[in-house]
């Protein structure tokens, strides 16, 4: 009895009046019709159908495959057959020589090793989105290379490999997408990279009392770029703000909130509000910008009449200082919550610097890494502080360096550093004014 398959939604046929049906010309007992016997002269009839109990020539089997394919014989590969999509994408290839006269197309892409371990081995191998030069142009495909058996299989136990299949499977359109998709995450990198060093501070002003130097790396070509960003702002008094920060996030969304936030902060330090007070206000604003874009900030005062340094954070990493006498110091005391999250409680705490005081302001890529803990990076950039010797922008290079950032590096880095200049007769000590000693 033969069956037939019908689709979902299709109605059943009624059974025909005379019961035809079945083989015997009868309905089924379950009112199911089985269709009779094909109609020699039918539609059908013309269709080029194979019989899967009929042993068929290989050739002609391959030759219906519409991907290039060849067979190869022996140590030489002797090309034995290629199929009419091979002749159609490279012209037609002399059978009986070696392949690297007969198929010399194998060679350009890489493929010839590859046959010669598929004969010493019995193990299929492949390359992927090879280019391919033929007769139509540049097609890009995989290709796999395949021991052909002896016998009913290629057991390396019974010898090797009787020859090689080589089969090309196209991914043309696949690799050209992939293409324009990198030049379009290219040219959009660009673009952020170039908006962030836009919104940059292009010259850092010089404080009275107060040396500082500032640098920006961008992430490597595999990295989006990041909202990272530093400052140097002169308000009233000859008192200077240093400000660093980060926007969580990648791309030119987190270029464009950095550049806003930035913008507000210089906006905000001439009103003349302690640091936390700024904070609260970027908070704010913050939320308004994006509900679920967040940022940290660190915030500090400079003030030279009285040599303090008073400063606030919102979720930033501590302020890093290298005391006259070589101590590093790493401000540890209440730290507020980032920017964006909302109600969050800062507070403002004041130094008093010493000449010969070194600070570093910096974002999270100077320090972390995938693999180890934060505070594993924090306590390699404290040692490396404690020998970098020089002027502010001689530290910048010297921790980027010791840190290990490159040009190839997976996250932005922003660092700030200042220095008050050396005098004499004066006390190799950080003290704080209004708040506890910052934590070694």
């Amino acid at each position: 009895m033969r069956w037939s398959a019908r689709l979902t939604g299709v109605p059943r046929r009624a059974v025909p009046p005379n019961g035809t049906g079945t083989e015997d010309g009868a309905p089924c007992p379950d009112g199911v019709v089985v269709p009779g016997p094909r109609d020699p002269d039918g539609p059908a009839a013309g269709a080029e159908l194979l019989d899967p109990q009929k042993p068929q020539n290989l050739r002609e089997v391959l030759n219906r495959i519409p991907a290039p394919v060849a067979v190869t014989y022996g140590p030489l590969h002797q090309l034995g057959y290629a199929n009419r999509a091979y002749r159609d994408l490279f012209g037609d290839r002399p059978t009986g020589l070696p392949a690297a006269e007969a198929l010399p197309e194998l060679g350009s892409m890489g493929v010839l090793p590859l046959m010669d371990q598929v004969i010493r081995g019995g193990r299929p191998r492949s390359v992927k989105a090879r280019c391919i030069l033929g007769l139509t142009g540049n097609r890009y495909y995989n290709v796999s290379c395949v021991p052909l058996g002896t016998g009913e299989n290629c057991d390396a136990a019974e010898g090797p490999p009787a020859g090689v299949l080589i089969f090309a499977a196209e991914v043309t359109d696949q690799v050209l997408a992939a293409a324009r998709l990198r030049e379009a995450e290219r040219r959009q990198r660009e673009a952020a990279v170039t908006l962030q060093r836009s919104l940059l501070p292009q010259k850092l002003d010089q404080p009275a009392g107060l040396r500082v130097a500032a640098t920006y790396q961008p992430g490597g070509a595999e990295a989006a770029v990041g909202g990272d960003w530093y400052d140097v702002i002169a308000i009233d008094g000859g008192r200077t703000a240093l400000v660093i920060g980060d926007v969580m996030g990648r791309g030119l969304r987190a270029a464009a909130v950095m550049g806003q936030l930035r913008t507000a902060v210089r906006a905000y330090a001439r009103l003349d509000l302690p640091p936390h007070e700024v904070m609260r206000l970027l908070d704010g604003l913050a939320m308004e910008i994006d509900a679920n874009q967040i940022a940290t900030c660190t915030y500090a005062v400079w003030d030279p009449q009285c040599r303090t340094l008073s400063y606030a954070s919102a979720g930033h990493l501590p302020v890093l200082l290298r005391c006259p006498d070589g101590t590093i110091l790493r401000s540890e005391e209440q730290n507020g919550p980032p920017l964006g999250t909302g109600g969050g409680l800062h507070v403002s705490h004041t130094l008093r610097l010493l000449p010969g005081t070194t600070g570093v302001l910096y974002t999270d890529g100077l320090v972390e890494r995938r693999d180890e803990d934060i505070d594993q990076g924090l306590d390699l950039l404290a040692r490396t502080l404690t020998g970098a010797i020089g002027a502010p922008e001689v530290i910048c290079a010297r921790l980027l360096r010791a840190m290990g950032v490159t040009s190839e590096h997976d996250d932005d880095v922003a660092v700030l550093a200042f220095q008050l200049p050396v005098e004499e007769g004066t006390e190799n000590s950080v003290a704080p004014v209004d708040s506890a000693r910052p934590k070694v």
